[in-house]
């Protein structure tokens, strides 16, 4: 969940916080980009739809907005998508990206590092 006190509201549901993925627009109290739905939309998938593919973490509205601030701020996340595109590696799926088990797994390595003096074969990364 995103903090009030940081984040910008950009229309009804777009939201922009510093402190999460690097202030990239998401869906409000959630990990779910603009670039996401924009992603799904621009493949031919319906708004409609796109909650669906989300596992239901954003609702039609909210799909329908993301489209709509896409609209008008394409520059910005066309060069989002493209940058991603390039970097395939750190392009993670929002199903991921927003999974609760993520930070479980995430605590659960790093306390495994701990115990065990980072002598283990886990590729050294901020998320792992």
């Amino acid at each position: 969940m995103t903090s009030s006190l940081s984040s910008t509201s950009l229309s009804r549901y777009v939201t922009r916080n510093p402190e999460v993925l690097q202030g990239e627009p998401i869906i409000a109290d959630t990990q779910v980009t603009v670039r996401d739905i924009v992603v799904f939309w621009k493949s031919g998938i319906k708004p409609e739809e796109i909650p669906q593919k989300l596992l239901q973490l954003v609702t039609a509205a909210q799909v329908f907005d993301a489209i709509s601030f896409y609209l008008d701020n394409q520059p910005e996340i066309d060069d989002r998508i493209a940058w991603y595109e390039a970097r395939p590696m750190l392009n993670v799926s929002p199903l991921l990206r927003c999974n609760p088990l993520l930070n479980e797994v995430t605590e659960y390595v790093a306390a495994y590092r701990r115990d065990r003096n980072a002598d283990i074969d886990f590729p050294e990364s901020d998320t792992l």
